[in-house]
C-alpha cells in the first residue's frame, strides 16, 4: 500500500471518528445507504409516465468542449447560437446540471451512466496511470449506451471527439477495443485526443486514418456536420424503420480556438467593453431568463484575473481579440448543430428524435491576463514575450495559431460562477444541458432546477424509451447502473431532487454533494493531499458558492469530507496524483530502436514518433528519383508552431526544425541528389539536453550539417508523422501541400537508445 493510499485512509478514519453524517446534515442515516438504494432508483412508476412509443426514438447527443454555463444564449449569453437557443425554447434547460469538471471522464460517465473513476476514467487518456480509477479507457464491463441500444436495433453513429482509448491504441494496428468501433458504435468519425488542430484535424474513419478535402473553406465542426449528414443519409436509406443514436463530440471550444475569417471580423468591436461590463450583463440576463435563481449574487474575479481598468491599450486588444475568436468559434459550431437538425427537419424524423446539448466541462482557464497564440509553448517551453503576441495578433484563429482564452474571458463564460475546467467548483462542474423531443412532449421553454449529474443520463434515456437496463450485454454481466434516471422532472418540474450525493476528483480538486450542501477543495499542484483546505457552502440557496459556512458549520464540513472519503474508497479514487507532467511522459509508449516508414502509410501517432530529442539517431532514406530536381517531403511531424520535416527542393535535401514558429532551423545539402538509386542519411547527435548536431550525408559523403540551438520534448507537437506526403498541418510552409515525394523507397530510423 503507498504511502499516499496510507495517508488519505488515515484521514478518513479520523474524519469518521469526528463526525456523525446523519445527525451533522440534519438527515436520517438511512439518506446516505448509498450508492445502492440511490444508483438503482428508477422514474418509471414514480413520478413519470412512460410515452406509448410506436418505435423507439431517435437519439441525438450533441456535446460541446470546454463551453460555459453561461455562453449560450439561453442560458444568458450575448452569442446568436439560434440552433440551441431554439431547442431550449422548445424542450427543456437544466440550471442544476453537473458534470466531472474534465472532458474525458465527464464522456466516460455520458455514455455509461457510472462514475468516472468506477469505469476507470477519472483522468483523460494522457494521464492515465495503473491504477483502476485512472486507466483513461472505459473498462469493458461498463456497456456504454451504443452497446445497451445497439442490440435493440439501434443503429449507432460517432463524430468528433473520443478521447477514451489509450494512446499507445491509437495507431494503424490497434488494438481497437477501446476505440468507438469496438464501444458498441457501427460507425464512426473523428479524432482521439483533446486539443485538436480544427484547420488540420488528423481524423479517423472507423479504424482507418481519414484525409479530409480541405481544399473548400475546410474547418471541422463543417466537416462533422456534413458527414453527420452523410451518416443519416446512409441510415435512412438502409434501414429506415430501425432508429438511430448518434453521438456527436464536437472539438469547439477547447483551445485552439479556431473559426472562420469572415465569422471572427463579424464580431470585432463587440468585446471593447471588457470582461468585467460583459459579465454583468449575462449575469443580469441571466436572472431575467430564470437560469439563475434572484437571489444568487455574482462571485467576485478569480485571483488570476487582471481588472479590466488595469490592462493597458495594447493588452485590451489582444484579450478582446481572443474573445472575439471563441464568439466566433461557438456561433459556428452552433450552425455545424444546425445542419444535422435542418436535416432531420426535412425528413419528418426531427418530432422523433431527443435531442440532448450539453458542455463536458466549464470554460478552461486561459491565460493569464492575455491570451496565448501558442498554447502548448507556454506548456512545455516558457512564456511567449509580449512583443511576439503582439506582432502575431492577426495570426490568432488562423492555421498558424494555436492559442486559447484568458483568464478574464473564460470567468465570463463561467457567469456568476467561480473558478474554470478542471476546478470542482461551479464554473468546473456545473454545464448547460437543453433537451429536445417533441413527440414525448417534453415541457417547452421550461427550467428544471433539480440537482443532476452526467452519470443520469443514460438512465434518463432507458427511462425515456422504456427500455430497461439490462443485466449483460454480448453475454458479459455487466457493472450496475449508478446514475439516477430524472425523467421525472418532465412530468413535474417542481418535483424535489431524487438524487442524494455525488462526489467530484479532478487531479486532487475534489467536491462533494449531498442533499443541497457542497464541501470543496482546490488542490494546489504538489502540495500534500491532506493539507488541503475544505470550503463549505448551503447550494442549494447559494448558488454562486460564495459564501463559505466552513466555520459556521464545522461539524456538518467534517460529516461531508468524511462521505467524500466513503465515495473515494466505493470508486477507487484513492490513492491520488496530481503531477500531470510526470503522468503525461509516463504514458508516452515507450521508443523504439528501430522505425519503419513508407511512403503513404499511415500517419503514426506524434507520441510514438521516434524519440529523437532525448536520443542520438540515424536516419536511412532510400530512394530511387527520376529526375536530379526531385521534390516532395521524406518525413513530417508536427505543424507551423513546433514541428520538423526532412524534404527535397528541386534535388536540394532540406531538414527544418520548427522549435518555435519564428525560431526555425534549416540544414540543405550543398549539392542535388541526382537522379538513380541513392542512400540518403540524416544523423542526428545530442550535444547537450536541448541542443543536437545535424549531418547529411548521400552514401558515405557529407553534403550538409548544421546545429539545432533548441529542441523540445517528443510530446510538444501537435500532429503525428507522415511520410511521403505531407497532408496535414504545414511546417516549414516552404511548399504546397500535399507535396508528395516521388521516387521514395522507405525511411528507416534507429534509436541510440543506449546512449
Amino acid at each position: 500500500m503507498s504511502k499516499l493510499t496510507n495517508l488519505n485512509r488515515r484521514k478518513f478514519l479520523q474524519l469518521s471518528a469526528a463526525a456523525s453524517a446523519g445527525t451533522a446534515l440534519g438527515c436520517s442515516k438511512t439518506a446516505f445507504d448509498f450508492p445502492q438504494k440511490a444508483a438503482n432508483l428508477t422514474a418509471v412508476g414514480n413520478g413519470f409516465t412512460p410515452k406509448k412509443l410506436g418505435k423507439k426514438p431517435n437519439i441525438l447527443i450533441a456535446v460541446l468542449d470546454d463551453v460555459g454555463f453561461a455562453d449560450l444564449g439561453c442560458y444568458g449569453s450575448e452569442l446568436q447560437t439560434k440552433c440551441m437557443d431554439e431547442l431550449a425554447a422548445n424542450g427543456t434547460r437544466f440550471n442544476n446540471f453537473h458534470v466531472t469538471a474534465l472532458c474525458a471522464p465527464t464522456r466516460a460517465c455520458l455514455l455509461t451512466g457510472r462514475n468516472a473513476h468506477a469505469v476507470g476514467v477519472g483522468n483523460i487518456a494522457e494521464w492515465g496511470r495503473d491504477h483502476p480509477g485512472y486507466k483513461g479507457w472505459i473498462r469493458q464491463d461498463a456497456a456504454t449506451l451504443a452497446e445497451i441500444l445497439k442490440p435493440e436495433g439501434y443503429s449507432t453513429l460517432a463524430l468528433g471527439k473520443w478521447h477514451l482509448s489509450s494512446l499507445a491504441d491509437q495507431n494503424a494496428t490497434g488494438p481497437f477495443d477501446h476505440w468507438p468501433n469496438g464501444r458498441g458504435f457501427d460507425r464512426w468519425y473523428g479524432f482521439h485526443g483533446n486539443a485538436m488542430d480544427h484547420w488540420h484535424p488528423e481524423m479517423f474513419e472507423n479504424t482507418v486514418a481519414a484525409y479530409p478535402d480541405k481544399s473548400d473553406n475546410y474547418h471541422l465542426s463543417t466537416d462533422l456536420a456534413r458527414r453527420g449528414v452523410e451518416y443519416l443519409q446512409d441510415h435512412l436509406a438502409a434501414t429506415p424503420e430501425n432508429p438511430f443514436l448518434m453521438y456527436m463530440a464536437f472539438g469547439a471550444c477547447h483551445f485552439p480556438l479556431h473559426a472562420p475569417s469572415h465569422d471572427i471580423r463579424r464580431h470585432k468591436g463587440k468585446y471593447d467593453e471588457g470582461y468585467e461590463v460583459a459579465r454583468q450583463k449575462r449575469f443580469k440576463k441571466q436572472k431575467s431568463l430564470g437560469i439563475i435563481p434572484d437571489n444568487t449574487e455574482l462571485s467576485p474575479l478569480n485571483p488570476n484575473v487582471t481588472p479590466w481598468s488595469d490592462l493597458n491599450g495594447d493588452e485590451k486588444k489582444l484579450v478582446t481579440r481572443g474573445q472575439e475568436i471563441y464568439a466566433a468559434f461557438l456561433e459556428h459550431t452552433d450552425a455545424a448543430l444546425q445542419q444535422i437538425t435542418d436535416f432531420l427537419k426535412a425528413e419528418n424524423i426531427f418530432d422523433d428524435t431527443i435531442v440532448l446539448v450539453l458542455s463536458d466541462n466549464g470554460a478552461a482557464p486561459g491565460s493569464a491576463p492575455v491570451p496565448s497564440i501558442d498554447v502548448r509553448r507556454i506548456s512545455y517551453l516558457g512564456p511567449e514575450p509580449f512583443a511576439e503576441k503582439m506582432a502575431n495578433i492577426d495570426l490568432m484563429g488562423t492555421d498558424d495559431s494555436y492559442g486559447g482564452s484568458s483568464t478574464g474571458w473564460s470567468q465570463v463564460s463561467n457567469t456568476p460562477l467561480k473558478w474554470y475546467k478542471a476546478d470542482t467548483y461551479g464554473g468546473g462542474t456545473r454545464a448547460p444541458l437543453i433537451m429536445n423531443w417533441v413527440n414525448g412532449q417534453l415541457p417547452q421553454n421550461e427550467i428544471c432546477e433539480q440537482y443532476h449529474h452526467v452519470i443520469d443520463v443514460v438512465p434518463t434515456l432507458l427511462d425515456l424509451i422504456n427500455q430497461p437496463f439490462p443485466t449483460t450485454v454480448n453475454k458479459q454481466d455487466i457493472l450496475p447502473i449508478q446514475g439516477t434516471s430524472f425523467a421525472y422532472a418532465f412530468d413535474n418540474p417542481q418535483m424535489p431532487t431524487r438524487k442524494e450525493v455525488q462526489y467530484f476528483e479532478t487531479m486532487g480538486d475534489r467536491a462533494i454533494w449531498v442533499n443541497g450542501w457542497k464541501a470543496v477543495t482546490r488542490h494546489k499542484q504538489g502540495d500534500p493531499f491532506d493539507t488541503d483546505i475544505w470550503e463549505l457552502y448551503h447550494v442549494e440557496k447559494d448558488f454562486a458558492e460564495i459564501n463559505n459556512l466552513a466555520d459556521a458549520e464545522p461539524e456538518k464540513l467534517q460529516a461531508l469530507i468524511k462521505i467524500w472519503f466513503e465515495e473515494a474508497e466505493r470508486y477507487d479514487i484513492l490513492p491520488m496524483d496530481d503531477d500531470s507532467i510526470k503522468l503525461y511522459a509516463a504514458a508516452v509508449p515507450p521508443p523504439k530502436a528501430r522505425y519503419y516508414f513508407f511512403p503513404g502509410m499511415t500517419r503514426l501517432d506524434r507520441l510514438s514518433a521516434p524519440d529523437i530529442f532525448q536520443y542520438n539517431s540515424h536516419w536511412k532514406v532510400e530512394v530511387d528519383f527520376k529526375t536530379a530536381n526531385t521534390n516532395g517531403v521524406i518525413l513530417a511531424s508536427g505543424d507551423s508552431g513546433a514541428g520538423y520535416e526532412l524534404y527535397m527542393k528541386d534535388g536540394f535535401v532540406l531538414f527544418s526544425y520548427t522549435y518555435v514558429r519564428k525560431d526555425v532551423t534549416v540544414v540543405q545539402s550543398k549539392t542535388r541528389i541526382p537522379k538513380g538509386k541513392h542512400t540518403i542519411t540524416l544523423q542526428m547527435n545530442k550535444t547537450e539536453k536541448r541542443t543536437a548536431e545535424v549531418t547529411l550525408l548521400l552514401a558515405d559523403a557529407v553534403i550538409g550539417q548544421g546545429q539545432l540551438p533548441r529542441m523540445w520534448e517528443i510530446y510538444t507537437p501537435n500532429s503525428g508523422l507522415r511520410c511521403g506526403e505531407n497532408r496535414h498541418a504545414p511546417i516549414s510552409r516552404d511548399y504546397e501541400p500535399p507535396f508528395v515525394l516521388e521516387g521514395l523507397v522507405k525511411v528507416v530510423i534507429d534509436v541510440a537508445l543506449q546512449g
